[in-house]
């Protein structure tokens, strides 16, 4: 696989030991994580959960040039956060305490953003919606459809790859044609990207009929149980994952 073919919420197959583990595990250590991480006060939390991201990236034997390849679209959040807080800085009274916040915000922001990142590239999106399921379920007596909502996430973390595919490859070949989609003012840049538009929506509208029409032949039943071809089993890995990170998390938050 090319690093040109990588985007957002595409799954990496490596057979890590962060690969193995099981999707029910994975989801509610990565909410522990993310959770623990918005209120971090100081850079030394944010520097301990640094440090912790990069051994799961080791142990996911993923490419880090990846993981920034998949986490890119997601860059223009913490371009525009740090945008923001910067002019919010000029303007404050204290110039320098708002400067560190800045920085503090902008760094938590793009930690956060990588373990969000990380988890659709170590889970298979069949395995990330059975996860959903297995965790919602209990709120199946509230009337919450907990199987349809794993369906629609899953399905948007499959075809999410391979709509921005389908962008790049019309882009490319808008831009064969002599189209200009990177100059002029913003109302000219809207209006060359229309020529783009057109076409992914066509394409979007074919791929979810085809999706409806391969459910329909299969019987799905909206509200339904389903069968797994691959049972979701708790093994002893994921528990000591799970002691692992509630364990680093409070460390951190009482002793960092």
């Amino acid at each position: 696989m090319f690093l040109s073919d990588i985007n957002i919420g595409q799954y990496i197959p490596t057979g890590s030991v962060i690969h193995k583990l099981d999707p029910r595990a994975k989801l509610f250590f990565f909410l522990i994580i993310i959770s623990a991480i918005f209120p971090a006060q100081n850079f030394f939390q944010v520097l301990a959960w640094t440090i912790i991201l990069i051994f799961i990236i080791k142990l996911s034997k993923i490419s880090g040039r990846i993981i920034l390849k998949a986490a890119r679209p997601l860059f223009f959040l913490v371009i525009f956060a740090f945008i923001f807080n910067l002019i919010a800085a000029f303007f404050a009274e204290d110039f320098l305490p708002a400067l560190y916040r800045t920085f503090f915000v902008t760094s938590r922001l793009a930690v956060l953003m990588l373990f969000a990142v990380l988890l659709p590239l170590t889970t298979a999106p069949l395995e990330l919606a059975d996860g959903i399921d297995a965790l919602l379920k209990p709120f199946q007596k509230f009337g919450l459809p907990s199987n349809d909502i794993a369906m629609m996430i899953g399905m948007a973390l499959r075809f999410i790859p391979l709509l921005m595919q389908e962008t790049d490859k019309i882009i490319k070949a808008q831009l064969s044609r002599g189209a200009r989609l990177d100059q002029g003012n913003l109302f000219q840049r809207a209006k060359a990207f229309i020529p783009v538009l057109i076409p992914l929506f066509v394409i979007i509208f074919r791929r979810a009929d085809e999706i409806a029409l391969a459910m329909e032949a299969r019987g799905y039943d909206s509200g339904k149980g389903r069968t797994r071809r691959k049972p979701l089993t708790w093994k002893k890995n994921d528990t000591l994952a799970i002691i692992l990170v509630i364990s680093f998390t409070l460390v951190i938050i009482f002793f960092v």
